[in-house]
């Protein structure tokens, strides 16, 4: 237990002290919320007049914010120890590899919680967001399901690239892929047709439609099953994948 405390602490410092993490993950969405506040005031075709956009969009920054540290913060970090040796130390102390996995599913889910509740005070504080407590407690549940889905992604990018600089290309390219077309920053039915069929089987897809209805309307997805078990077959699927391309050492 004193082995897997201690990693886990030493994992959740080396977040706290990143600063282009604490800069991507953490201010970056500030930003965009301002960006939206700022700029998006007119209605979508058919909204209600009281309709606010930054309460609709604020489970999107949410979710595109989990998106991104699971895609390229996760996997450089995994990249990161394995270059350094980190892992190849740990391999060989009598912590075991369940340990080491769960120590680091752990600190990522607990920082982009963290993460989430400071953007989401800062919208209700500066953009006159309309949060509720019921709301938020709906919310955490339906958010730490895509951080787990979007970490489970983030380890295969993990696996297949081989250096640090390789996998924060690709999660990068993935990230930016499905920012714009899975409902995060602007409505699917503004999309063109087929962006609107293949949308819809998508992770980050799945994850927004459970994290915008508690969040923005106190109540649960009317497709929660269906959500739900997309986000666990992404869940599964990669975890199988990450687990047989997982290396402790770098490819030689």
């Amino acid at each position: 237990m004193y082995r897997f405390t201690t990693f886990t602490r030493s994992l959740a410092l080396i977040h706290l002290r990143n600063r282009t993490v604490l800069f991507w993950n953490l201010l970056f969405p500030v930003l965009m919320l301002t960006l939206y506040a700022t700029l998006f005031t007119t209605q979508f075709t058919g909204a209600p007049a009281d309709f606010n956009f930054i309460n609709w969009v604020l489970p999107g920054v949410l979710v595109f914010n989990a998106l991104a540290f699971g895609l390229i913060t996760s996997s450089s970090l995994m990249l990161t120890m394995r270059e350094l040796g980190v892992l190849r130390r740990l391999q060989a102390t009598p912590m075991p590899a369940g340990q080491v996995v769960a120590a680091y599913l752990l600190v990522n889910v607990t920082v982009v919680l963290l993460q989430s509740v400071i953007i989401i005070a800062a919208a209700v504080l500066f953009f006159d967001a309309t949060v509720t407590l019921s709301g938020l407690l709906l919310t955490l549940p339906m958010l730490l399901v895509g951080i787990v889905t979007f970490v489970a992604l983030g380890q295969v990018i993990s696996g297949v690239a081989q250096t640090v600089a390789v996998a924060s290309m690709a999660g990068q390219l993935a990230y930016f892929a499905l920012l714009f077309v899975t409902d995060m920053i602007m409505p699917l039915s503004v999309m063109p047709a087929w962006i609107q069929r293949v949308a819809v089987y998508l992770p980050s897809y799945a994850v927004v439609q459970l994290v915008r209805p508690p969040l923005m309307l106190t109540e649960l997805d009317p497709a929660l099953g269906r959500n739900l078990l997309l986000a666990a077959v992404y869940i599964v699927a990669a975890g199988v994948v990450a687990a047989r391309l997982f290396r402790w050492s770098p490819r030689s």
